[in-house]
């Protein structure tokens, strides 16, 4: 049985440092507690990506990071050109510091 469903956009995506722009975000909690989420964004056909790390902002400001691995694709709205990549996160996903400020700061570090 699926808890505590909850959907958002992430802003500002980058997926393994390729930025993708945005996202929508479903997360929920699974049967055993464990919390899982999956990501749809548009990418280039050309992407290649299968395994990284997402990391984007929210509307209100905060950073969210997790690991992800690519699912499914299909056509996007601009045929040949873009595709509607599912990822399913592999982890959780948890809140971040800014990666601009991180990369900034190689001293700064992710909240837990």
């Amino acid at each position: 049985m699926v808890s505590k469903h909850r959907r958002f956009e992430l802003l500002d995506v980058m997926f393994d440092d390729l930025p993708i722009g945005r996202c929508t975000i479903d997360q929920w909690e699974d049967d055993r507690g464990d919390e899982q989420w999956t990501a749809r964004v548009l990418m280039e056909r050309s992407h290649a990506s299968t395994t990284g790390q997402l990391v984007g902002r929210t509307r209100e400001g905060a950073f969210r990071t997790g690991p992800a691995m690519f699912a499914a694709h299909q056509e996007g709205p601009r045929r040949g050109r873009t595709v509607l990549v599912e990822l399913h996160g592999t982890g959780p996903l948890v809140v971040t510091t800014d990666p601009a400020a991180a990369a900034a700061d190689p001293a700064a570090t992710p909240e837990p």
